[in-house]
């Protein structure tokens, strides 16, 4: 009996990183402590609990803004702040949800359709979609969760295992 074969689709390799990289960002979530959720490093710096929302809706929203061709900027809201961990994890698990089916559902052919980002009109980017989904939902994701590890780290949190070990977890022991 032969084994079935299925193709392997240009959003697959998204999805698989997107589950992937849950875990790690839920294990960050997971040691937030909520009574330092208004704490800010900077007066100009998002507050621990925007940031966490901030990074708890990327999937999502980002997966969202990607399913026309054209985005049209008119601001950039500010997230709002979590009041609790169990907020930020609820809607970390609604957006992760939102954000695969919606890349889930893309075809190739959709996958590689030329996404823009305007503002009054004005091209300020432009590439393929995947890509798209490749630099602002997840890059943008890795970037904003390094800062969130900084900030818990500046609150002495004990951080657990990133890609690796961290100076308060060995995973590898």
């Amino acid at each position: 009996m032969q084994a079935e074969t299925r193709q392997m689709r240009i959003v697959d390799p998204i999805l698989m990183e997107m589950d992937q990289e849950a875990e790690t960002t839920r294990r960050l979530f997971n040691v937030i402590p909520e009574d330092k959720l208004s704490w800010r490093p900077h007066p100009k710096a998002m507050s621990l609990g925007e940031l966490a929302m901030h990074i708890a809706t990327i999937p999502g929203a980002i997966a969202e803004l990607g399913k026309d061709d054209v985005f049209e900027m008119t601001e950039i809201p500010r997230p709002e702040e979590a009041t609790s961990r169990e907020q930020i994890l609820k809607a970390f698990a609604e957006s992760l949800e939102h954000g695969k089916a919606i890349v889930g559902g893309t075809s190739d052919a959709g996958a590689l359709t030329d996404w823009k980002l305007t503002k009054n009109g004005e091209t300020l980017m432009s590439f393929p979609r995947v890509a798209f989904w490749r630099t602002i939902m997840l890059n943008h994701n890795y970037h904003h969760r390094g800062q969130l590890s900084t900030y818990l780290r500046e609150l002495d949190v004990a951080l657990p295992s990133i890609y690796g070990p961290s100076a308060d977890f060995n995973p590898f022991e």
